[in-house]
């Protein structure tokens, strides 16, 4: 089974259509789970990497920080173990690809849809897997600021396709048409930016309160 879903993900990725998602789509929470499971892991495994690569990096940065504000910050006390990575990374991914299939499911309910939950997960498990490791793998060259933005715009790239085969995902798992779809993918957008306004808000209000206590 797991080289079926490797088969999958090549064929998603390479020839992204309904119908290549129909092909390899099998009513398989288990394996779907597994799948994702496994990427998770690897990419915990690659992000512990990529900060012990980074660390002197990290450090110059943190070091420029430390003079211009004159605050004390213990980097190695910030690197995760890969051990620590690897469950924090599968718990956390887990976590958010459930909300993120339940989320999908019940909107896709919502406008009509009549696919499985478990159609729904191994068709988005397809391309969510391989792109999370993807993205670990990315973080491990990101070497300096030049590297980095390059990298950023890749990893843009990389969120982009990732919601174009969502689309296409939600409408081969959740037998809806490409407009219904397409409304999915519209609210879908529209709470990860409300996500983010909030966290940005949040994140500002506690550095606007950091620097009133340095003065």
């Amino acid at each position: 089974m797991f080289q079926t879903m490797i088969n999958g993900s090549i064929a998603v990725l390479t020839r992204p259509s309904v119908a290549t998602f129909e092909e390899h789509e099998q009513n398989n929470l288990g394996w779907a789970t597994i799948y994702v499971a496994i990427g998770a892991v690897l990419a915990g495994i690659f992000g512990a990497i990529a900060f012990a690569v980074q660390r002197p990096f990290i450090e110059q940065e943190l070091g420029q920080f430390e003079e211009e504000f004159g605050m004390q910050l213990d980097v190695a006390a910030a690197q995760p173990t890969i051990t620590g990575a690897i469950f924090s990374n599968l718990f956390g991914t887990l976590l958010g690809f459930f909300i993120f299939l339940g989320i999908v499911y019940l909107l896709g309910r919502a406008f009509g849809g009549t696919g499985n939950f478990g159609e729904l997960a191994f068709d988005i498990s397809l391309f969510w897997t391989p792109l999370l490791v993807l993205r670990a793998l990315l973080g491990i060259l990101a070497f300096g600021p030049i590297l980095s933005a390059i990298l950023g715009f890749v990893s843009l790239a990389i969120g982009i396709y990732n919601i174009y085969l969502t689309y296409l995902g939600i409408q081969s798992g959740m037998n809806l048409p490409g407009n219904k779809a397409l409304y999915v993918i519209l609210i879908l957008v529209g709470i990860v930016i409300l996500l983010g306004i909030c966290v940005a808000v949040i994140f500002g209000a506690a550095i606007a309160a950091l620097m009133s206590q340095m003065q």
